[in-house]
C-alpha cells in the first residue's frame, strides 16, 4: 500500500529549515533583491548535468553498506579545481553529498559509484556537517555558485511547502517553527484579546497587515464559520456505477484514477479501513491502498512511529502531549471526500508527502511526483498491479524568493510537465493568504482570461495540444462571491466553492479539546454534552482553503473523462482500440486528447489552438 513504511530510506520529517529575510540576506551589488521565503537549511536542487569532476570524486560514506543512497564528493588534491559550491561548504564546516536517484526511481545495480545517476530532472545535493555546532546555510551556497562561471548546473533552494487550510492558528507570519500553530492555540481569532480593535491602526502607515484584515480572514477558522468542525451528513452516499472495486464500469469503460499528493486517506465508510498495519487495511472498493512501486511506496513521507501521530488517524504530532488536532489532520480524507463526492466512480491513489504540520519539503514532493509518473508509465505498459493515473491534485505550495529567475526548467514544473505530456492532468490550488504574490507551482498556470463566458489562455506558458495545462483553482464562498482568503492572479485558471464545504474526515479523529459540559442522562445510561469541537466520530466535517477547491475541479475533470471515454468507445471501429493498445505513443496521444477534451468540459471551455499561441 502507498501508506506502506517499506521502500526509499525517508529523510527527516522535520528537517531543519530557514527563513530567508529580504533586509538581511546577503546578495552582490548587480543583483536584484529578494522576497521572503522559508527553505531547507542543508539542501539545495540542482538541475543540469552533475559536472564531471564532481562526478568523478563521488565516493561511498564511511560505513556505508551496499548501495548508499548518498554519495559523498571529496575534495580535489588542488583547491584551484573546486568548484565554488564545495569551498563554500567547507568554508562552513560541512563537506558535499549527493543523493542518489538512480534511472527509474529505483536503486538496482550500477557498477560503479555515481553511474546511473539520474540527473535529468533534478537532484540533491546536501551540506553534511562535520562539527555538532555547525548550522549550514544553503543560500550561502548559492550565493558562491552565482559567481562560479565554471558550472552548467542552476541550483535553487529546496522550499519548504504548506498545504494549512484555515484551523485555529491560520497563517501566522513564521509557521515553521519546531511547534506550528500552537502559541496562541486556545483563542480562534486570537487578536479580540487586544485592547485596540475598536480603532485599529490603519491609519498610520507603520503594518502592512492591520488587524482589521487579519480579523476578516481569522473568521474562516472560527467553526461554524467555516473552520474545521465536524458536522452530520444526512444525505446518501455519493451513487456509484461500480462497486466491486475493479478498474472499469460495468460497460467496460476503465474507471478515472486521481491521484491524492498529500497526506494520505483515512479510515472512513466510503473508504474503507486505513491503517499502519496493511494486512488491516482496505479501500472499500474505492481507494486503492496496495498501490506500491517494485522498491516501495511512491509518496516518500514517512510513518510515524504510533499511529496517534498520522494525520489520518489520530492526528497529533505537532503537539505530542497536550494537543490539540493538527493543522491538517484529515486533510487528505477531507480532499478525498470532495472528489467522491464530485466522481463517485473515480478511484484515489493516494500519495503521502505532509504530515499533520502541513510542512511539506520540495524536493520530496519532487521525488513522490517522479516515482509517481514511473507508476503511471507502468499502468500505461499494461503491467500487473498498476494503472495509469488521470488526474492529480496537489494542494499545498511556497513562495519563491526571486520570481524572475525561476525558469521553466525547474524540476519542480519539469516534473509535472512529464506527467502532463503523458496524459495526467495536474490540478494545483491557488493558496490561502490573500496574495497576489505568485505561489509555485499554482503560477505554473498559463495566464488566462477570466471575463468572458469561459476562461481564455492569453500567455500558454509551457501549455501545449500535447502538453495541457497546469490549472490553478481559487475558492468561492458558498453565496458564490470569491473567499477573501483565495490568492488571485492571471495564473488562477478558475475559481470552485472551497469555503465552508462539508466534506469527509477519519472516523479515527478525536482531539485533547473535549465538550465544555458533559452531564450524565436522566433517562437513560447515556450522557448528554455540548459539541465537540474535535470530535470526528462522525466522519464528516466542515472546512475552508483552496486544498478543497481544487480538488471540486479535480473530480469534475474525473467525471469528465468518463463521458469523453464513453464517446470515443462509441465513435470508434471496433478494431480501432485493439490496434492502439499494441502502440504506447498512440495510446499516450489518445490519453492526451481525452483530459484535454475533459479539462475543456470541466471548465467550461478553456481550450487550446495553435494557431492561436505561436511557439
Amino acid at each position: 500500500m502507498t501508506e506502506s513504511p517499506l521502500g526509499p530510506t525517508p529523510r527527516s520529517a522535520r528537517p531543519a529549515v530557514r527563513y530567508l529575510d529580504p533586509a538581511t540576506a546577503r546578495r552582490r551589488p548587480d543583483q536584484r533583491g529578494v522576497q521572503p521565503t522559508w527553505y531547507v537549511a542543508d539542501r539545495v536542487l540542482a538541475y543540469g548535468e552533475l559536472p564531471a569532476a564532481v562526478r568523478s570524486r563521488l565516493r561511498a560514506p564511511e560505513g556505508a553498506v551496499g548501495r548508499p543512497s548518498m554519495l559523498v564528493v571529496g575534495m580535489p588534491d588542488e583547491e584551484s579545481e573546486a568548484t565554488q559550491v564545495e569551498l563554500e561548504a567547507r568554508r562552513q564546516g560541512c563537506h558535499l553529498g549527493v543523493e542518489v536517484r538512480y534511472q527509474g526511481g529505483a536503486r538496482p545495480s550500477a557498477d560503479l559509484l555515481g553511474e546511473g545517476i539520474d540527473d535529468s530532472t533534478g537532484f540533491v545535493l546536501t551540506l553534511m556537517s562535520e562539527r555538532a555546532d555547525v548550522y549550514p546555510d544553503a543560500w550561502e551556497i548559492l550565493e558562491a555558485d552565482s559567481r562560479d562561471e565554471s558550472t552548467t548546473w542552476r541550483l535553487s533552494l529546496d522550499h519548504v511547502m504548506t498545504t494549512v487550510p484555515f484551523t485555529s492558528q491560520p497563517f501566522t507570519s513564521q509557521p515553521f517553527t519546531s511547534q506550528p500553530f500552537t502559541s496562541q492555540p486556545f483563542t480562534s481569532q486570537p487578536f479580540t484579546s487586544q485592547p485596540f480593535t475598536s480603532q485599529p491602526f490603519t491609519s498610520q502607515p507603520f503594518t502592512s497587515q492591520p488587524f482589521t484584515s487579519q480579523l476578516a480572514l481569522s473568521e474562516y477558522a472560527v467553526p461554524g464559520r467555516g473552520g474545521r468542525a465536524p458536522v452530520q451528513w444526512l444525505a446518501p452516499r455519493p451513487h456509484r456505477e461500480s462497486t466491486d472495486g475493479g478498474p472499469t464500469l460495468p460497460d467496460g469503460v476503465a474507471r478515472p484514477v486521481v491521484a491524492i499528493v498529500d497526506s494520505g486517506i483515512g479510515s472512513h465508510e466510503w473508504f474503507g479501513t486505513y491503517s499502519l498495519d496493511p494486512a488491516v487495511s482496505d479501500g472499500g472498493g474505492v481507494v486503492l491502498r496496495d498501490a506500491v512501486l517494485p522498491d516501495g511506496p511512491i509518496g516518500t513521507f514517512p510513518l510515524p512511529a504510533f499511529p496517534e501521530e498520522d494525520a489520518e488517524i489520530g492526528g497529533i504530532s505537532a503537539s505530542r502531549l497536550t494537543g490539540p488536532l493538527d493543522p491538517i489532520a484529515g486533510h487528505g480524507t477531507f480532499i478525498a471526500g470532495v472528489v467522491h463526492q464530485k466522481c463517485p466512480d473515480a478511484l484515489l491513489l493516494p500519495v503521502r508527502v505532509v504530515g499533520g504540520p502541513g510542512i511539506a519539503i520540495e524536493s520530496e514532493v519532487i521525488e513522490s511526483l517522479r516515482r509517481l509518473h514511473r507508476y503511471h508509465q507502468l499502468g500505461l505498459a499494461g503491467e500487473d498491479g498498476f494503472q495509469p493515473v488521470d488526474v492529480v491534485v496537489l494542494s499545498m505550495g511556497y513562495y519563491h524568493e526571486d520570481p524572475e529567475d525561476l525558469q521553466w526548467d525547474h524540476p519542480l514544473s519539469t516534473v509535472l510537465a512529464h506527467l502532463r505530456e503523458a496524459g495526467v492532468a495536474v490540478v494545483v490550488a491557488a493558496g490561502n493568504d490573500g496574495e497576489t504574490r505568485p505561489m509555485y507551482p499554482a503560477a505554473f498556470a498559463p495566464e488566462v482570461d477570466r471575463r468572458g463566458e469561459s476562461p481564455r489562455i492569453v500567455c500558454g506558458r509551457d501549455t501545449a495540444s500535447e502538453r495541457p495545462p497546469i490549472l490553478t483553482v481559487g475558492a468561492l464562498n458558498p453565496d458564490g462571491t470569491t473567499a477573501l482568503f483565495s490568492n488571485d492572479g492571471p495564473w488562477v485558471t478558475c475559481l470552485r466553492p472551497g469555503a465552508a464545504l462539508v466534506s469527509s474526515v477519519p472516523t479515527t479523529l478525536d482531539g485533547p479539546i473535549t465538550p465544555s459540559v458533559r452531564l450524565k442522562e436522566k433517562h437513560t445510561d447515556g450522557y448528554r454534552t455540548t459539541l465537540d469541537p474535535e470530535g470526528f466520530q462522525g466522519g464528516y466535517a466542515t472546512w475552508s482553503g483552496t486544498s478543497f477547491a481544487a480538488p471540486v475541479l479535480a473530480g469534475e475533470i474525473a467525471s469528465a473523462l468518463i463521458d469523453v471515454r464513453r464517446a470515443r468507445t462509441a465513435q470508434e471501429p471496433d478494431n480501432l482500440g485493439d490496434k492502439r493498445r499494441d502502440d504506447a505513443a498512440a495510446r499516450v496521444s489518445e490519453r492526451v486528447r481525452d483530459v484535454w477534451r475533459a479539462i475543456t468540459s470541466a471548465t467550461k471551455g478553456l481550450t487550446w489552438e495553435e494557431t492561436d499561441h505561436p511557439r
